[in-house]
């Protein structure tokens, strides 16, 4: 009988998640929520960098970020 308790509980836990909502644009929010990036400079590891071109390139195409 011990054992009940714990199961019980997990089951109320298990039916008070909740699913967010569906998002009608997800590159419009990614659009709202993010700006070029321009944090490189010279001493900028290569990977880095390249992290920034991909992101500013998101946005070309996306945003219609201007380079």
């Amino acid at each position: 009988m011990g054992y009940k308790a714990p199961l019980i509980a997990l089951a109320l836990l298990a039916g008070c998640t909740t699913v967010p909502a569906p998002v009608d644009n997800p590159r419009q929010v990614w659009c709202d929520t993010n700006q070029p990036r321009r944090d490189y400079t010279p001493e900028t590891p290569r990977n880095v960098v390249d992290q920034i071109n991909s992101h500013n390139a998101k946005g070309v195409k996306w945003c219609g970020w201007k380079p």
